[in-house]
């Protein structure tokens, strides 16, 4: 089978090696191209020919980045309208489905067959598995053929526009994070924040850290391809503005960046010397005391005074008493009369109606109103129920030594027998 792959740049000249150490004859055209592409495809093994001579081809594998991917079908209609047999012509480049589309009328104006693809993932090389070729369309089946010569096509449900839509949304997610990674380095190094920034991302999102290490740096010498990209996706995206103007945002980002990177490289510098910073081991956090613990409960729970509370309840509000204390405090000290007892290590169990101990009447619309001995453990409770979605809680500070101070009502506990 014999391959045309267009152009030669470092994808284009991963596949075409892969085709040719695969079995197939693979050639190429070097019209309009540098030096340093036709050395990568004599390094792969492509023969060059004229772009006449590329519909002599089986398929032809346009790979070209996504501002010239309608000039090389428009370059290729009057070479692919006049021949005989004409190959499948196959775009393989990163623009939004109306542009493969667009692309796809003007090849199939030709009497040639089409298939909309969209490549995931690296060039090939040696030893390692190469990129995902998603593909679509009527004939994408056709181009299952390549998977006998090395290349890992997968085909798609769905019409010309499918393999587009994926390559966009997947593009947008990689390529967009690796952009508002490289803002906010470069920001936390003018703002003097750049060593607190590497630790934290290190501490706190380590699976984020490594993959910025390893996207970023390939960055710098592809940016200037990936302005046109992100302007399809913003294509691709323009039902939702906002969504859109991020994208144009971004494809502004990279520009700088391929402009700044034919310059000075101050900005591929200053990520270098932000992502060559080795991470500091944080400082050893502070014990947590009971203390601390429950002054942040009660900064985040409302606390009533025993008097509020002996009010409220005189007052007929819609309200339940929970007593957290254990038996033996309530057969010591003597109980509050219709409080709801709930051992405090039960109350997680009792408030969730999915835990086989759940309590209905914590479902009831009530303000619950927890108290203990002196108002610690039911500032914790407290604290805990609202956590887990109950939508009124308290709690009495002082606990019951301070309702029964306040002259609430108390039950005495029943004489010990001797």
């Amino acid at each position: 089978m014999k391959i045309a792959v267009v152009a030669q740049g470092a994808m284009g000249a991963g596949v075409g090696r892969a085709l040719k150490e695969g079995g197939a004859d693979v050639i190429t055209s070097l019209e309009g191209r540098s030096s340093a592409s036709a050395k990568r495809a004599a390094e792969a093994g492509m023969e060059a020919v004229s772009d006449r001579d590329l519909v002599t081809a089986d398929i032809v594998l346009s790979i070209v980045p996504p501002g010239d991917a309608m000039a090389f079908a428009r370059r290729m209609a009057p070479h692919l309208a006049g021949a005989a047999h004409k190959p499948l012509f196959v775009d393989c480049n990163a623009v939004s489905p109306d542009t493969v589309q667009k692309i796809a009328a003007v090849v199939v104006g030709t009497g040639a067959r089409f298939v909309d693809a969209g490549i995931i993932g690296g060039p090939p090389h040696k030893g390692l598995a190469g990129p995902a070729i998603y593909v679509s369309g009527k004939n994408a089946v056709d181009l299952e053929a390549l998977a006998a010569f090395g290349l890992d096509i997968r085909t798609m449900d769905g019409a010309v526009g499918a393999a587009s839509a994926l390559k966009m949304s997947y593009g947008g997610i990689t390529k967009g994070t690796t952009a508002i990674g490289s803002a906010m380095m470069l920001a936390a190094v003018r703002g003097g924040a750049a060593r607190a920034l590497r630790d934290e991302l290190a501490a706190s999102q380590p699976a984020l850290t490594p993959w910025f290490e390893r996207q970023i740096p390939g960055m710098y010498q592809k940016a200037y391809r990936w302005v046109a990209e992100m302007r399809e996706i913003a294509e691709f995206v323009g039902d939702d503005p906002a969504a859109a103007a991020m994208y144009e945002a971004i494809a502004r980002f990279y520009e700088s960046m391929a402009a700044n990177e034919a310059g000075t490289k101050s900005l591929s510098s200053d990520l270098g010397g932000f992502l060559a910073l080795k991470p500091e081991a944080p400082a050893p956090r502070r014990r947590v005391t009971c203390k601390d613990m429950i002054e942040a409960a009660e900064a985040e729970v409302k606390t009533l005074s025993a008097d509020d509370a002996i009010r409220m309840r005189a007052d007929g509000a819609e309200m339940t008493l929970v007593d957290l204390r254990d038996p033996r405090e309530l057969d010591r000290e003597g109980k509050v009369p219709g409080a709801l007892h709930c051992p405090r290590g039960m109350l997680e169990f009792w408030i969730d109606p999915e835990s086989p101990y759940y309590k209905p009447v914590f479902g009831e619309k009530k303000t619950f109103v927890f108290f203990c001995a002196a108002g610690w453990r039911s500032a914790l409770a407290a604290q805990t129920a609202q956590r887990m979605g109950q939508p009124a809680v308290a709690h009495i500070g002082g606990g019951f030594k301070a309702w029964k101070d306040a002259g609430g009502a108390v039950e005495a506990p029943a004489p010990r027998s001797r």
